[in-house]
């Protein structure tokens, strides 16, 4: 697929269309993909990574599909003031959106400038529009005459939808999306963006309104997040000499069946797994960033903790479906 990245601005109407198509095979180019966010990504899924990003933005208002073919570890932040609703088009396999389980045609929601944690299924695919707050906010008091606060208070992250629910919601992200993928002249019509914005924000509070609206905890979904970031921080910290599961334990003052399940809950892999992912990914980002100042790639392994350099060609290969010299070999050409 051809990767695409284009500004459109219509001077007349002082309207800009940031278009991106850009499809990736490396896990750190996903994150960087998707504009306007602030991504951090670990890859779970053992093998070669490849993804898609589609979005379309005009006037801070966002919508985007990404694909991944695997299992990947998010924390990502939206644009700034802006809520995120969105639906899961593909689940293959286990998947959370902050820690709720996600199946195909949920509804996915994040508040305004929350951090989000998601976990990817093996095979993934998500659909969401990104709407600056104020627009949504007036919307729903305007013209729906509805809280729109009180309406996200008393709905999860995580909501089913009635599959003609779905299907509206669905159509209006995806047909809106490609139609100005496919016509970027159709920027040079201010009111052909204008009742798109108005029929999307419209079938966004639909779904909104249609979930059951129970009052929800979030007190035991955080608990599991909690614990997988403190540990991520402390092998950040602890690069050359990664932390023991005692060692562990004892900072967090968990058992280390607490800790295990945790990471089982929060990221589907255990504790020591996840340790090794998030240093094999500073490797990789170390390796891909500066390639001509790497002298030894031994060294750098080492930076981050690899003693043994067999195994760590292996943990390397397993994760990213290729040996850490192709990944030097592949940048340095390509930055010839």
């Amino acid at each position: 697929m051809e990767n695409r990245k284009k500004l459109v601005t219509d001077l007349s109407s002082k309207l800009e269309l940031h278009l991106v198509y850009q499809s990736t095979s490396d896990v750190l180019e996903q994150a960087g993909a998707l504009p306007f966010w602030t991504q951090d990504y670990t890859q779970l899924g053992k093998g070669t990574f490849s993804g898609t990003v589609k979005s379309v933005t005009c006037q801070n208002l966002q919508i985007f599909t990404e694909s991944m073919t695997k299992a990947v570890d998010q924390i990502t932040s939206a644009p700034q003031d802006c809520y995120v609703i969105g639906i899961p088009t593909i689940v293959t396999g286990e998947s959370t959106w902050g820690l709720l389980p996600v199946t195909t045609n949920s509804l996915i929601t994040l508040d305004k400038n929350a951090e989000l944690f998601f976990r990817t299924s093996a095979i993934s695919e998500i659909t969401a529009a990104v709407i600056p707050a104020q627009r949504l906010e007036a919307y729903a008091e305007e013209i729906e005459w509805v809280d729109l606060g009180k309406i996200l208070h008393g709905i999860k992250p995580v909501e089913a939808l009635s599959p003609n629910i779905a299907a509206q919601l669905l159509s209006a992200l995806k047909e809106g999306m490609d139609f100005h993928l496919e016509n970027k002249e159709a920027i040079n019509f201010p009111s052909m963006w204008k009742n798109f914005e108005d029929d999307l924000i419209s079938t966004c509070l639909h779904a909104l309104l249609s979930t059951k609206g129970n009052v929800h905890t979030c007190y035991d979904h955080r608990i599991p997040r909690y614990l997988v970031n403190r540990v991520r921080d402390a092998t950040l910290l602890n690069s050359e000499m990664p932390l023991t599961i005692g060692e562990l334990c004892s900072m967090l003052h968990v058992s280390r069946r607490t800790l295990n399940h945790a990471f089982i809950r929060g990221v589907g892999i255990t504790p020591v797994t996840y340790m090794r992912n998030v240093r094999l990914h500073r490797v990789r980002a170390e390796l891909q960033s500066a390639p001509d100042s790497v002298t030894s790639i031994a060294n750098v392994a080492t930076k981050w903790g690899f003693w043994h350099m067999s195994l760590f060609s292996r943990y390397y290969r397993e994760l990213f479906g290729e040996c850490p010299n192709k990944t030097l070999e592949r940048t340095r050409l390509h930055k010839a």
